[in-house]
């Protein structure tokens, strides 16, 4: 399945209805994989007699982002390298999502570089992964030791994830649930967590309760990283990384 025709069927999703009859047969097809990979309940709603759709949102945000490589509503279909390349001179794009042959690396203080096919970066040591485009367009060096940096955007696609097996990291994503969830995710030689010194008072200035909310169903799914976790239970909130570009 094209990920432009998967992109179709899912907006047919969300609209409430799937009529082609070998959409819904690969609809399914990817949900029983998912399933496995996963290892999580299969969740489904009827229709017209046929058990089709995940009926749960958050597990259904992570079977989209297991196929697109990024949020579901931050998608963004890139057709080119032209394409690619004017998307990142748009600091205002939230996400987008490449192909599985690409890895998107930048050193420090360096504009970005995508590797296709089966060039690799080289990397000097241990390396940043960063979970949202944005952040990765603005970051602040000066929060890293770190001269290496690669664009994760949220679960990575496959070339990214083979790329970082054999690497020590530093993950920067979203201090929230779904950050420590796709930090769990990853397989890696080592990784650990980026926590500010002054994480709390970023709860305090930035909290973010209605993301906490449609979060906290996966809360008990989630393998904590206690000085995140504490947080998040101690203010009732979570805060997103993009608060570090302010």
């Amino acid at each position: 399945m094209t990920k432009k025709r998967f992109y179709r069927i899912i907006k047919e999703v969300k609209n409430g209805i799937v009529e082609n009859s070998k959409d819904r047969k690969d609809l399914v097809k990817l949900i029983d994989e998912f399933s496995k990979k996963e290892d999580v309940f299969r969740y489904f709603v009827r229709f017209r007699g046929k058990e089709a759709i995940i009926n749960d949102e958050e597990i259904f945000e992570r079977f989209i982002e297991s196929i697109l490589g990024c949020k579901f509503e931050e998608f963004v279909e890139v057709e080119s390298k032209k394409e690619l390349a004017e998307i990142f001179k748009d600091t205002k794009a939230k996400n987008l999502h490449t192909s599985d042959i690409t890895i998107i690396h930048r050193k420090r203080n360096a504009l970005p570089q995508i590797f296709y096919d089966d060039f690799k970066p080289e990397i000097s040591g241990r390396v940043v992964v960063v979970e949202n485009y944005e952040s990765f367009l603005r970051i602040d060096f000066e929060l890293f030791k770190e001269v290496d940096f690669i664009y994760l955007g949220g679960y990575s696609n496959k070339k990214t994830a083979e790329f970082l097996r054999d690497k020590d990291i530093l993950f920067f994503g979203d201090f929230d649930f779904y950050g420590m969830m796709i930090f769990d995710s990853i397989k890696c030689k080592s990784k650990e967590f980026f926590v500010p010194e002054n994480l709390e008072e970023l709860f305090i200035k930035y909290p973010n309760q209605k993301l906490y909310l449609k979060q906290k169903f996966i809360e008990d799914k989630v393998k904590k990283v206690d000085a995140v976790y504490e947080l998040i239970k101690k203010h009732s909130a979570v805060v997103e990384q993009e608060v570090l570009d302010k």
